[in-house]
């Protein structure tokens, strides 16, 4: 189904109204994860700007970290915590400056009251509004020393307090003075929307005419210092809680065999079922190991692997199973890991089966196709543009395409001359990716049936006003979707004019091209210069590089491109009320299968923008799901 395809890329659609997505999320799946099909999570929806009502206070939010997220992130926040180990790749340091400095409070909100369930982030709906703000701004604590805060408060005090106020609140004994008010850095509504790198920026550059820039009086360290005091003015008891030490967990498990022994007593034991099937759907009677990982509330609680199958079967027996809790199995198969779908445990006196598709391979990557190609140019860095590039890849194989050579190719993706500053949302140069004579190649294996696979990555070119900017395709494409910032234009061959797009308050121009072979290229002359706030993605450290895997606003846009695309050329079916909307059936009876899942896709968009009202939307998406499946069936 397309629809589950899509909806991780529309989960970013949330950080276009103070929503967060990442490519890159805080907790990392058990192996195969990323094929799994989760349950629907019971998250809050949000919509519209998210803020706190009150300022948050790091010293609540310790307790809460410790218990709910330092068993995967560690108590200082570093991805060391005791059920890391028991993962399959390393978890989010969130305590690392380099990693916090690049996110939002708002984006980290959304994550802790959304989760990722793809990611197996979960929602932390047990939490209050208040709790999981505290809990965000501890969080951010952990990123910075105290030395860091102390140092920043004396930045302030000589350089913005005047301004500013002592407390941040835009009321210094200059203020009257000035055209324009200064920033009031207590205002929830507006600080929860500034990453690390903004603040730092903004102190860097200044702000119009009414602020000046300190490029040139403060050093890197004290410019990232005075921001961290700004952010943390925004905090309750910001300066006590920098030099605290965090509250160590009451008997924390070491691993995930003593957590097992440390379970609640009196829970149900039961039986837990899997069985690996082959693309046909049939039960392969196989020797190997399976692994069973059990979750309460979407957390890592354990895992057991099973490596006799009898009749077909692996079966987990006298297995501890509380109602809610979740399980999930994964093998290797050939080289390659998959995973089951997620299932949760409403009956323990009924066995839980899980099943687990696996496919041969193949060395053939012929039927590989890039679905969507998305390129998103920023000029934010002057005689430079960065070029971010997202590749939706489907294996229209029944086949896992995998490398002639273990760690070799399986996907290659050529660059442009003259790059430089080549970095990549997940993975690096001599790990997932290998380097070529006029490009890189992708080692990871790209399995039939799970999917699309998503490479994100991102490089610098030389620009002086004009660039010829030509790229081989090694795949067939089926559309690219090209962003500029607003003032900058396109010259290219079939070349369309999408219009212009509003992203968070700035234009920027799309362009699409459609259909090209595999052999073909992309060519494009870019010229002129950007228009106001289009001028910068603002969120990228000049110092570091693009660090695109941390949440840059330029994966933001460049994939707000995949959202607006398909909001174009979906149905519009995302009207206010049930009686538009059934208008909009009859509009469209004769609709094929791909329009359907279109129009679904569409709905679930304005349903998590809010803009539909939850009976409204679940009604009107049955039907749509109804006509779907019956056309499927109809055409078998």
């Amino acid at each position: 189904m397309k629809f589950f395809r899509y909806s991780l890329l529309l989960a970013v659609l949330l950080t276009l109204s103070a929503c967060t997505f990442s490519l890159a999320e805080d907790i990392t799946p058990p192996p195969g994860a990323d094929q799994m099909t989760a349950p629907e999570p019971q998250a809050q929806a949000i919509s519209g700007p998210v803020f706190p009502v009150v300022p948050p206070d790091p010293a609540q939010g310790a307790a809460i970290f410790i218990e709910k997220c330092a068993p995967c992130h560690g108590d200082t926040g570093m991805g060391d915590g005791p059920s890391a180990a028991s993962l399959s790749v390393p978890v989010a340091a969130l305590g690392d400056p380099q990693l916090a400095r690049q996110r939002t409070p708002a984006e980290w909100f959304t994550t802790v009251t959304q989760g990722n369930i793809e990611r197996f982030m979960p929602p932390f709906t047990s939490l209050t509004d208040r709790q999981r703000w505290d809990v965000v701004a501890y969080a951010f604590m952990l990123s910075e020393t105290p030395e860091t805060i102390a140092q920043g408060q004396s930045l302030y005090q000589a350089n913005c307090a005047a301004c500013h106020g002592d407390q941040g609140k835009g009321d210094g004994p200059d203020a009257a003075g000035l055209t324009t008010a200064p920033g009031d850095f207590t205002d929830q509504e507006q600080m929860t929307e500034k990453s690390g790198l903004q603040l730092a920026q903004a102190i860097r550059q200044g702000v119009g005419e009414a602020m000046p820039g300190y490029a040139e009086q403060l050093s890197e360290a004290e410019v990232w210092a005075l921001a961290a005091y700004v952010r943390n003015l925004g905090f309750v008891a910001s300066s006590e809680m920098a030099a605290a030490e965090p509250p160590l967990p009451e008997a924390t498990p070491a691993n995930p065999q003593e957590a097992t022994q440390m379970a609640q007593a009196g829970n149900p034991l039961g039986v837990v079922t899997v069985s690996i099937k082959d693309s046909a759907g049939q039960t392969l009677k196989l020797d190997m190991p399976v692994t069973l990982y059990a979750f309460d509330n979407m957390q890592f609680v354990y895992s057991t692997t099973q490596s006799t199958q009898i009749e077909g079967t692996y079966t987990f027996e006298g297995v501890e199973m509380p109602a809610g809790r979740a399980f999930i199995s994964s093998v290797d198969y050939s080289g390659v890991t998959y995973g089951s779908d997620v299932a949760s445990v409403s009956d323990a006196s009924a066995p839980l089966p899980l099943d687990i598709t696996v496919f041969e391979t193949t060395t053939d990557a012929s039927k590989l196709v890039v679905d969507r190609l998305h390129i998103f140019f920023d000029f934010s860095i002057p005689e430079n543009v960065q070029v971010i590039e997202l590749y939706i890849i489907q294996n229209q194989s029944e086949y896992t395409v995998v490398a002639e050579n273990d760690g070799g190719a399986v996907v290659n993706f050529h660059l442009p001359k003259d790059v430089t500053n080549l970095q990549f949302q997940d993975g690096e140069i001599g790990g997932r990716y290998l380097q070529t004579e006029d490009g890189f190649a992708d080692t990871q294996a790209v399995r039939a049936g799970a999917g699309d696979t998503q490479v994100v990555f991102a490089y610098s070119l030389p620009f002086k006003r004009k660039l010829k900017f030509s790229q081989l395709q090694e795949m067939p494409i089926n559309s690219a979707v090209i962003l500029v910032p607003e003032g900058v234009k396109l010259k290219g061959d079939n070349l369309q004019d999408g219009g212009l797009k509003d992203v968070q308050g700035a234009s920027y121009q799309m362009y699409t091209l459609q259909s090209i072979p595999a052999g073909g290229d992309v060519s494009v002359e870019i010229s002129g210069s950007p228009k106001g706030a289009a001028a910068s993605i603002g969120a990228i450290d000049t110092r570091t590089g693009l660090l695109i895997g941390l949440g840059a606003l330029g994966v933001a846009l460049i994939v707000a491109g995949v959202w607006i695309y398909r909001r174009d050329r979906a149905a519009n079916i995302t009207d206010e009320d049930e009686a538009e909307a059934e208008e909009e059936e009859e509009a469209m009876p004769e609709a094929n299968p791909e329009q359907l899942m279109d129009a679904i896709i569409a709905l679930d968009d304005g349903y998590q923008a809010g803009e539909l009202p939850e009976e409204a939307y679940r009604q009107r998406r049955a039907e749509l799901k109804a006509r779907l499946d019956k056309q499927l069936n109809d055409a078998e």
